[in-house]
């Protein structure tokens, strides 16, 4: 019965694999394209950081400029309600005209001076007292937030606007953006006024124009040079990266070398070893059972029986640890055969197993390694854990993927659906993880566990 198993293939136990080099070398090539990738990306991160800074540093600009002409407004007007109309609003509010008179002279000297457009002095009741505009003069508006601010809480404030408030009828400049100021005129009387005064924004714009001419170069020259200074050190850190990293490959596959060395060594000394010891007795049994004298007692019939019982299970047990310390050769060529020696593990337990591997294209070793090790590991999950009476292995793929689908109609997944705390089921995330494909488990409806392992092909 022991030569019934299926033999280990003892000439590819010996030799190396053709086509594994054990004399690696960093690679030169994908470094410096790394290299090139990572500076382009980083003069693609300064062009749009150029962009941020300008928009964000003429953002700036328009509001330090529009608060500092703002402020300097609210206190040219505080300066000018307090020196020209304060003294002079006592006598216009008694009826005398020469008081409106002084006021439209001062206020038409102030025009081409401060570019003042349009002054008001309102009263609490919303009643304009004065303006450079006669016929605004007596008209009264019910009163708004602005003047009321003003006046109850004597606190100045200015801001743009397009004179769109209905106190503004007689005004000839709607659309236009003109700055707003408010400021609290305090007669000798005790009586609070409110000085209204409409000015261009032309004292805005030239404060943002003198803003960009400065802040604006200043920031993108800033971080030109600070980009310019850098990058040789970026790249210089990113040659070391990349150089750090092929080393690590380097050293990661002389060691998968020199430990796929000793897994095949230790699988042809068990080969030449062990397993041919365990079958040579087996046929020594078998030959002194058959020469068993007559008469001989039926109990020494069965201990030798189960004698050689033990030594085939033995030898198969062996044979199975050398597919897996050393599986056969994963190309596309080798893989249907490493794929029959794990159902041939099933069918030695009585499971009813339907393998298929239908593999169009080349597949590299390690995408081939990685659908074996995925098979190979669902395998024993359902000879230790499933109960299945039958299962199904199913290797197909093409040009974009490679599908492993394992199956089995046990007891099902119960906690390991969805679960991280199962060593062999996150070793087969771990092996899809990292060649960017995944890893599904689900429960059959008809019960069961199917696995499903999806590994992109990568030419």
């Amino acid at each position: 019965m022991a030569d019934r198993e299926r033999p280990v293939n003892a000439d590819r136990v010996g030799p190396a694999t053709p086509g594994r080099d054990d004399t690696l070398t960093a690679p030169g090539p994908e470094g410096s394209r790394t290299v090139r990738h990572a500076v382009i990306a980083m003069i693609l991160i300064g062009l749009g950081a150029f962009t941020v800074v300008g928009a964000a540093t003429v953002f700036a600009a328009e509001s330090i400029a529009k608060r500092t002409a703002l402020h300097e407004a609210a206190r040219s007007a505080q300066l000018m309600g307090n020196v020209i109309f304060k003294p002079v609003m006592p006598r216009l509010i008694h009826g005398d005209r020469g008081a409106q008179a002084q006021l439209d002279a001062a206020v038409e000297a102030r025009e081409s001076e401060a570019g003042i457009v349009r002054v008001k002095v309102w009263n609490r009741q919303g009643q304009v007292l004065y303006s450079n505009e006669p016929q605004a003069i007596g008209m009264s508006f019910p009163l708004n937030d602005d003047v009321r601010r003003t006046i109850d809480k004597h606190a100045g404030w200015a801001d743009l606007t397009d004179l769109s408030d209905e106190e503004n009828i007689t005004e000839p400049h709607g659309g236009t953006r003109l700055v707003e100021v408010y400021v609290p005129l305090d007669l000798d009387s005790g009586e609070r006024l409110a000085l209204e005064v409409y000015s261009t924004d032309e004292r805005v714009a030239t404060a943002r124009e003198e803003l960009m001419r400065t802040l604006v170069p200043f920031s993108i020259l800033a971080l030109l040079l600070l980009l310019v200074a850098q990058l040789p050190v970026s790249v210089q850190l990113l040659r070391r990266v990349s150089q750090a990293d092929a080393e690590r490959s380097r050293l990661l596959r002389k060691a998968l070398t020199a430990s796929e060395r000793e897994r095949r060594a230790i699988a042809r000394d068990l080969h030449d070893g062990v397993v041919q010891d365990l079958a040579g007795a087996g046929y020594a049994l078998a030959a002194v059972r058959s020469d068993l004298p007559a008469g001989t007692p039926a109990a020494t019939g069965g201990m030798l029986d189960r004698i050689s019982e033990v030594l085939r299970g033995a030898v198969g047990s062996l044979r199975t640890l050398m597919v897996d310390i050393y599986p056969p050769d994963l190309t596309e060529d080798g893989l249907p055969q490493a794929v029959e020696l794990l159902a041939e593990r099933l069918r030695r337990e009585g499971i009813t197993i339907s393998p298929t591997v239908d593999v169009r294209g080349a597949l590299g070793p390690d995408l081939a390694a990685a659908a074996y090790r995925c098979a190979r590991e669902c395998v024993t999950n359902i000879l230790k854990h499933s109960d299945a009476g039958r299962a199904w292995i199913d290797v197909t793929g093409g040009q974009d993927h490679l599908l492993v689908v394992v199956t089995d109609d046990g007891k099902g997944p119960g906690s390991a659906l969805g679960s991280t705390g199962h060593l062999g089921l996150q070793l087969i995330r771990d092996t899809a993880g990292e060649l960017g494909g995944e890893v599904t488990i689900t429960e059959r409806a008809d019960g069961g566990t199917e696995v499903r392992t999806v590994l992109p092909v990568r030419s």
